[in-house]
Parts: C-alpha cells; structure tokens; sequence
C-alpha cells in the first residue's frame, strides 16, 4: 500500500476526499490543502511507527560477514530495535551480545533477525508495512491524529476508538498455535 492510499482513505473518513485527491493530481495548489496534505503525511509518519513500535513488529534479516565478531547497528540495512536471532552461515544458532551501537558475535558469515522502525516516508513511498496490517487501519491511525492535532478532541475519541478496534483485529488475526482441551472419562 502506498502512503497516499491512506492518506486518500482518511481524507475520505475525515470528509475533505477531494480536496487532498485535486492535490496529488497537481490540480489544487492552495497553502491550505497543501498545509492540510503535510499535516495528514506527518500523522501517517507517527502512526506508521506506533503500529511497528508497539502493536505489530516489522521483521527483517540481513546476512553479514565480520572478520572480528562487532556488527554495528548503522550496517545493518534498516534501524534495529529489537535482535531476535543471530544465527551462522548453516543456521545454528549464535551466542551474541548486545552494546549501545554493536553487537558482538563470533566471527564469520551471520543471519541476523530483528525487529525494526519504518523510516520517515513521502507521499510517493511505500508503507513498510504488507499483509497484516490494512489500508483502513492506518487511515483510522491518520484520523486520529490529524483530529488530535487539529484539536477537534471528541471527534479524535472516535477516530481512536476505531483505530484500536482495527489493532485488536489484525493482533488477533495473527496466526496462533491453540491447543484442543483433553476431555477425560
């Protein structure tokens, strides 16, 4: 999904559609609607990394060799907040340590798993977001935000409300191992 996608969809639930739509057309130029389009881009920014940092974790993995065991956070190809796994070039796993701006580890070809924050993102970008999470959600997101921002605060309580109710949704649509009851004579 890209980033005007949601932008579209909360401009659409917030009720101004076509005036951010005659924006990314080229169509309307005004201070306002561009005012009004940065605010919504701001607010998308702030949702995305909300979702990512608190509800539902993006993951990556980077293959990287060391001569001397310290990976620094800054070579890995996105911004670490959480290392899952370090594992060696036949997948065992991998003792590791953690420091403020490395991790240390034995030297070699590594598979690194991690969990990461989205960087900032322009109308043209992609969200990082793909399956688990909707267009609808971080529109929700968005509106909130926006309506906060604007200071239109009870509006804002039920664009949070429905926002929440969305996280709840794709959290629990998460895959989950259940386990049947054992039923005894």
């Amino acid at each position: 999904m890209t980033v005007q996608e949601v932008i579209l969809t909360a401009a659409t639930e917030l009720g101004f559609k076509d005036d951010i739509a005659k924006f990314f057309a080229g169509e309307d130029a005004s201070e306002a609607t561009k005012k009004k389009a940065e605010l919504l881009l701001d607010c998308f920014n702030l949702v995305e990394n909300e979702v990512a940092l608190d509800y539902l974790p993006l993951y990556a993995e980077d293959d990287v060799y060391t001569e001397t065991g310290a990976v620094l956070y800054e070579t890995l190809s996105r911004s670490v907040v959480r290392v899952l796994r370090v594992a060696d070039e036949w997948g065992n796993p991998a003792q590791f340590t953690l420091f403020p701006d490395r991790l240390q580890v034995q030297p070699g070809k590594l598979k690194i798993a991690y969990t990461y924050t989205p960087e900032k993102k322009d109308m043209s970008d992609e969200s990082d977001f793909r399956a688990q999470v909707s267009t609808r959600l971080l529109a929700y997101g968005v509106a909130t935000e926006y309506t906060l921002a604007t200071g239109l605060y009870e509006e804002s309580a039920v664009w949070d409300k429905k926002y929440k109710d969305a996280i709840a949704a794709a959290y629990h649509a998460r895959p989950s191992v259940r386990m049947r009851s054992r039923r005894w004579a």
